[in-house]
């Protein structure tokens, strides 16, 4: 039998992901019986070895997964694992994916269209004010931004995205409930107003240094696509950008001044590739291919062209047909399409984003649409 105390628990375990739990209740049946097994017996499981085998043994007398359960819920925290329905549909689809989310605030089917913007922590204020400028401008189109939190070009993101009542989910490299400052505590309040905050880690995990590449790993899991705006050749940023090639995500670079020592890890991504950023228009291009929607490909695949989609207006989603029904081959300004669907302004910012996307919409000059 699984619980959730038990998935919970073996949660806690370090080195425990959803490959390994996989071939864990392949071979046992049960998280029951993986916690019941001997060290000796989970050994010889693929991918474990002694040294988790030896964790799994003892973590259900060292961790009461009840009382996690019940602090959750006592600071409006919900638990969600990677089998439920609510589990992030991009987050699933990477290699390891988290077998246990933490999440204060709200997830939506909408935050599939989500971009990652992260940076330096020491940012110049050239790079804060990109940061927040492309968070604002993607927000504004229906797509969700997605970040780490951390001081610098991650809050700049946030906020940008807040800003314009947008939506933003930030990734923890602690529990939620192991934030050590202030500052961090109020943030968390707003983006969870506005979105939600995440983290795989157990309630009262403090921050600790070998957690962020794993963090990271969920920040482009989460996305579409990865924006680094500022970053050292050291940085931890980069980190992420190796884990959205890994995924199969985009990565979008800002380019700097080259004297400048947040501008080397960017301007080396660019160099090797990376798709250079100056708006959020650049980035939205980009993707349009990549989305998955009943009509393309995971991300990461080849997608199918703008012209394949407008040939099948069919497969229009019900949700975004009425303000398609509204345009037509002549551009439409957006107060006009929004006034004629009946949709509010943001509601029709984001479906007419979602249809661009899908490839059934072009933008002209001057916030006007027309069919693709």
């Amino acid at each position: 039998m699984n619980t959730l105390e038990d998935v919970v628990t073996l949660n806690a375990v370090d080195g425990i992901g959803s490959v390994k739990l996989h071939r864990l209740l392949e071979r046992f049946g049960s998280t029951e019986a993986v916690l019941a097994a001997s060290a000796s017996e989970l050994a010889q499981v693929e991918g474990v070895g002694p040294g988790v085998a030896e964790r799994i043994t003892t973590v259900r007398q060292r961790f009461d997964a009840k009382a996690e359960l019940e602090l959750a819920e006592a600071n409006g925290i919900w638990v969600i694992t990677v089998d439920d329905e609510s589990y992030p549909v991009l987050l699933k689809q990477i290699h390891d994916p988290p077998i246990v989310l933490y999440v204060r605030g709200t997830l939506m089917p909408e935050d599939r269209y989500a971009v990652a913007i992260v940076g330096s922590r020491t940012a110049t204020q050239y790079g804060l004010s990109v940061s927040e400028q492309l968070a604002r401008q993607l927000a504004s189109r229906g797509v969700t931004v997605v970040s780490g939190m951390a001081r610098g070009i991650d809050t700049a993101a946030h906020q940008g995205a807040l800003s314009v009542t947008g939506r933003t989910l930030a990734v923890l490299g602690c529990g939620i409930q192991g934030m050590d400052s202030r500052p961090q505590e109020e943030q968390s309040s707003w983006i969870s107003g506005s979105g939600a905050i995440l983290s795989e880690f157990p309630l009262t995990m403090p921050p600790l240094k070998q957690n962020f590449p794993r963090r990271n790993r969920l920040i482009s899991g989460l996305s579409l696509g990865v924006v680094i705006v500022e970053a050292a050749k050291q940085s931890g940023a980069l980190i992420t950008a190796d884990c959205a090639l890994e995924q199969g995500r985009e990565v979008f670079a800002v380019p700097g001044p080259v004297d400048v020592a947040t501008s080397q890890g960017t301007n080396a991504l660019i160099k090797g590739g990376a798709k250079l950023v100056q708006t959020a228009d650049d980035i939205l291009e980009e993707l349009a291919p990549h989305l998955k929607d009943g009509m393309g490909q995971e991300p990461g695949g080849k997608g199918v062209s703008r012209r394949q989609v407008a040939a099948a207006p069919v497969n229009v989603p019900e949700s975004l047909r009425r303000v398609y029904d509204v345009l037509s081959e002549q551009p439409l300004h957006i107060d006009l399409i929004a006034s004629r669907s009946g949709a509010s302004p943001g509601q029709t910012s984001a479906i007419l984003l979602q249809l661009e996307l899908q490839g059934l919409v072009k933008e002209a000059a001057g916030k006007r649409f027309r069919r693709a």
